[in-house]
């Protein structure tokens, strides 16, 4: 369990740092990601989204993990990313502000590689930071 737990949060960590090569060795041919009731995509299509809508819109991460939970081949995981906005992100301009992203995630682990994950965020929470939806 403990090396599945390492597993999941290399992804994590691999993504924050732009090892794109580890992420694509992290993750199986058929991994499936599942976030915030979208549809379904493929390995090749989250590898995409990370490196061309996180990690261009957001920079100088630094990803906490609160707590992290395995049983049988899935990983949980309840996380914080502090992230600056330095570029575009969902077509909000870049506006410099260092930011705190929520959520979580559960990973599936099976013969050393993330074969699904299934994320939910505080999409709302993350928005009113960056200004575009007002904060209560």
């Amino acid at each position: 369990m403990e090396q599945n737990k390492e597993i999941a949060l290399n992804v994590s960590r691999a993504i924050m740092n732009g090892e794109w090569d580890k992420v694509e060795n992290l993750l199986s041919d058929d991994f499936q990601y599942v976030g915030d009731g979208n549809p379904a995509i493929n390995k090749q299509q989250y590898i995409g989204f990370m490196r061309g809508v996180l990690c261009a819109g957001m920079t100088n991460m630094d990803m906490k993990f609160l707590r992290v939970i395995g049983e049988g081949d899935l990983v949980a995981v309840d996380y914080t990313n502090a992230m600056t906005h330095s570029g575009p992100f969902y077509g909000v301009p870049a506006t410099g502000k260092r930011v705190l992203g929520t959520g979580q995630f559960i990973r599936q682990v099976k013969n050393g590689k993330v074969t699904a994950e299934w994320q939910t965020t505080n999409a709302l929470g993350l928005m009113q930071q960056l200004g575009v939806i007002p904060a209560n």
